[in-house]
């Protein structure tokens, strides 16, 4: 009975085996898309060049090289380990099998409806207004947000489309992507502060949207974003780890046409004050008037 009890144990314990399809949204989406090159090629150009040769597929995703000329050259994926990489392959083939390469055309196909383009969409970007390690968000089809991992905070939120990142990508990284939409609201410094250094840590796609994780002082922090109803704003979850050991107040701009509410705290204004057993787990919401 006891063997088959640690058996049991060992199995409880054991690791979730990668998933190649949420590996691939996160680490390959941004720049290949399924039957027409963008910043990489499509995965139906993928497929012909590696079909059946998983090895060789590892080999190279692990140490790329640059190929062609005004591309920019696709970063090493070895933080996604060999397994996880053999999971995005066989993801990748599967799509991809009997799918036609069509002719690049010129714009951004990721600013494209939703009927094409699957939200969110995550992408690094060079983005107006906004430090050089911008992550642009599309949490929809109608929001959009500008996060800044630099200084690990919001920048700004938008309504319509999404981004255009043809100049970005044209340029080689040389120019910013425009704002696909009209800006609804503007951060000019982050709302909490919990001290320096900040250090941005990645984020990680739960439920289908952006978990984004940083180090603020002593705290561990994560945001994860949600889009409201029909455009009207989004909500923005905060994890802090561990909870702080004072009230705080949070202070959000109030000269725009936003209305806050939260699930914890006591607002004035547009102060929001946390006690510190508030501080583990809160969600603000923002809405566009």
């Amino acid at each position: 009975m006891k063997p088959t009890l640690f058996l049991a144990a060992t199995v409880a314990l054991a690791p979730a085996a990668p998933n190649g399809e949420q590996l691939f949204a996160t680490n390959c989406s941004a720049c290949h898309m399924l039957d027409q090159m963008v910043v990489g090629p499509s995965l139906a150009e993928i497929r012909t060049l590696y079909d059946g040769k998983p090895d060789e597929f590892v080999k190279w995703t692990v140490a790329p090289q640059k190929k062609r000329a005004g591309v920019i050259e696709m970063p090493s994926m070895v933080h996604v380990g060999e397994e996880g990489l053999r999971e995005i392959y066989t993801h990748v083939m599967k799509i991809s099998k009997g799918v036609t390469a069509k002719k690049r055309e010129e714009g951004d196909p990721y600013a494209a409806s939703p009927v094409h383009v699957s939200r969110p969409q995550v992408q690094r970007m060079f983005m107006p207004n906004a430090g050089p390690a911008a992550i642009a968000i599309a949490l929809d089809e109608k929001t959009s947000l500008c996060w800044d991992a630099g200084e690990c905070r919001l920048r700004y939120a938008w309504t319509g489309g999404f981004i255009d990142g043809y100049p970005y990508w044209k340029g080689n990284g040389s120019s910013l992507a425009k704002i696909a939409g009209k800006v609804r609201y503007e951060e000019n410094s982050a709302p909490i502060p919990l001290g320096e250094p900040s250090e941005f840590l990645g984020y990680r796609i739960e439920k289908g949207l952006p978990v984004l994780r940083y180090r603020m002082g002593p705290q561990y922090v994560t945001e994860t974003f949600s889009p409201l109803p029909d455009g009207g704003g989004f909500s923005r979850k905060f994890t802090l780890d561990p909870p702080l050991k004072d009230a705080q107040t949070v202070v959000f701009p109030s000269d725009q046409n936003i209305t806050y509410s939260s699930d914890k705290g006591e607002w004035s204004g547009g102060s929001l004050t946390l006690q510190p057993a508030d501080t583990s787990e809160f969600t603000i919401s923002f809405s566009f008037k």
